[in-house]
């Protein structure tokens, strides 16, 4: 074969092919119902969902302030002096927090915790009376910290006692890559995630999938060992529903070697590939991946000038 003047040509180069999405992994935190509601009436004021600290007001039924609290154990009872409990433990911690109490939590509600109600009461405008009716406080495990309230507490509603009141979000994680059918044609088990956040980034992989009523697919993720994506950092996550996260999603996964353009790539008769160099020579290739119109090849040296299909005539 002879060349022409009028040839096209390009030289190998060492490098890389992939091809990356950008697209949002959304990091779900359900939330979990820790206490119903015990006052009844007409719900007056409630607050939007947030960060939440010790004594914020939560909702009000019929102007009767529900406040949060650190704790575990659930307010059962009316709260008076001779009470013991976890519970007078928790009211008793709410106390020193907010400054009307000094000490250590005591689990005994005495003329101390007495005194120190009414003080509460008194700085939020309440009716001294020293003691708690049962309603009126909710306790949170984890303070400050975001809760959300249930549907049913929305002002101007009418409750009666045991509607869901106030949520707060669980320890789990999940990793979710939510696609529609045609994005998701390319995004398979095992397809590696890269997922930002702040300083840190932690990689992914595809674990599993389920397709909606709407076509769209969302896709399961898990660490490459099976485990959580954010492995020891989850507490670096902001404790809300949902957060979104900009990440990059390895549609074709990166191969390394040597490059050429793919309109270098041909096929012979058999169905072997080879490349044309500049200077006369057919050199046997094995095509080992290709993306964005380049191509990695196995079998030819770097820094040698290759023709482009078309660009010598026979």
């Amino acid at each position: 074969m002879a060349a022409t003047e009028l040839q096209q040509t390009a030289t190998s180069r060492t490098g890389s092919v992939g091809r990356e999405l950008t697209m949002a992994v959304n990091v779900v935190r359900p939330f979990t119902e820790i206490a119903s509601n015990s006052l009844a009436g007409v719900v007056t004021a409630t607050r939007a969902p947030g960060e939440t600290a010790v004594g914020d007001e939560l909702y009000q039924v019929a102007g009767v302030p529900v406040r949060a609290v650190a704790g575990t154990t659930p307010f059962y009872r009316d709260l008076a002096v001779g009470a013991k409990g976890t519970d007078v433990s928790q009211l008793n911690g709410a106390l020193i927090t907010l400054g009307h109490l000094t000490g250590e939590p005591s689990t005994d509600f005495n003329g101390r915790t007495q005194a120190a109600v009414r003080a509460w009461q008194r700085a939020t405008g309440q009716e001294q009376t020293g003691s708690v009716t049962l309603g009126e406080l909710v306790a949170v495990p984890t303070l400050p910290g975001p809760v959300q309230l249930g549907e049913e507490i929305a002002t101007g509603r009418i409750v009666t006692g045991g509607e869901p009141a106030v949520l707060a979000p669980t320890t789990e994680l999940r990793f979710e890559l939510v696609l529609t059918s045609d994005q998701a044609a390319g995004v398979v088990e095992g397809t590696r995630v890269t997922v930002p956040f702040e300083e840190l980034s932690w990689e992914a992989v595809v674990s599993g999938s389920t397709t909606g009523d709407d076509g769209n697919v969302t896709f399961t993720l898990t660490a490459p060992d099976g485990g959580a994506v954010c492995g020891t950092e989850c507490d670096a996550l902001p404790a809300q529903e949902k957060t979104s996260l900009l990440s990059s999603v390895e549609v074709v996964p990166a191969v390394e070697g040597v490059t050429v353009p793919v309109a270098a790539v041909r096929t012979a008769s058999d169905g072997s590939t080879y490349v044309s160099t500049a200077d006369g020579q057919d050199v046997p290739v094995t095509v080992a991946g290709s993306a964005g119109g380049v191509a990695v090849v196995e079998g030819l040296d770097d820094g040698v000038d290759v023709l482009l299909s078309g660009g010598r005539d026979a």
